[in-house]
């Protein structure tokens, strides 16, 4: 199979349950920032060079025919909506996580996603990654994202994460359907170097990516399980706490 043609994705639920895909957050943690990818211009550099203010990574592959456009797409969205100037007081920086992706893939899906964006970013304000096999092993690893090969396609994540000129992890954002307060306040802590607490992790773990319905659906039964679970145990300590009380009052008496 050719890299260019439809194929089917792997986005299934049995995959995202792999305990080899998701995210492990690394909050406070450094990048290796010696590590070198190659731009959409063809130009190889190093991260160290790349991270000079805060910065959004987002973590792709660029044939990827479903998840990874809607969060880029979503990012074209909302970067024209938040207050801050990306180039200047922030950036984003998609990465591949595909090996195989070339410049030219690259270079394409800048073209597309400057273009959704209105033509309100900076070339310096999106930039967009290709690398060895190697260092993007090391930078997913860095960055907690965990993916797995499955022929051509991936099982992997969705998520983004904001880091500081100084390559420190500060705060993850989940899913697809980033807001722009979440992008702003992101920014904002990586400005700070102020790790954050990533609120919609419990939204993610309750949602199933639907491939043929093409968006996230509620997992009703994933949900239900944590709320027995949670059930269990405060009925469980009403038992051993209410048990020990009463056994008191016994001897007292």
């Amino acid at each position: 199979m050719q890299k260019g043609e439809n194929k089917e994705h792997v986005h299934d639920e049995k995959a995202q349950k792999e305990s080899d895909v998701g995210v492990t957050e690394h909050l406070g943690s450094i990048i290796p920032l010696d590590l070198e990818f190659t731009t959409s211009e063809g130009k190889k550099v190093t991260l160290r060079e790349l991270v000079d203010k805060p910065t959004l990574f987002a973590p792709v592959y660029y044939t990827c025919p479903n998840v990874c456009n809607f969060l880029q797409s979503r990012l074209a969205d909302v970067i024209p909506q938040i207050k801050m100037k990306p180039g200047q007081q922030y950036q984003v920086i998609s990465v591949s996580f595909d090996e195989n992706d070339t410049v030219k893939d690259a270079a394409e899906k800048k073209v597309n996603y400057m273009k959704a964006a209105g033509g309100t970013v900076p070339e310096n304000g999106w930039i967009f990654l290709t690398g060895s096999k190697e260092n993007i092993d090391k930078l997913m690893n860095a960055l907690g994202f965990r993916f797995k090969r499955s022929g051509a396609d991936f099982a992997h994540p969705v998520a983004v994460m904001s880091v500081s000129h100084s390559g420190k992890i500060v705060r993850y954002l989940y899913g697809t359907d980033i807001l722009p307060f979440e992008m702003t306040m992101a920014v904002v802590e990586a400005e700070k170097e102020t790790p954050g607490l990533s609120v919609k992790k419990l939204v993610a773990y309750c949602f199933n990516y639907d491939p043929q319905g093409k968006r996230y659906v509620f997992d009703i039964m994933k949900v239900s399980g944590v709320v027995v679970l949670l059930v269990m145990a405060v009925f469980a300590g009403y038992l051993f706490f209410g048990g020990k009380k009463r056994k008191k009052r016994g001897s007292d008496e």
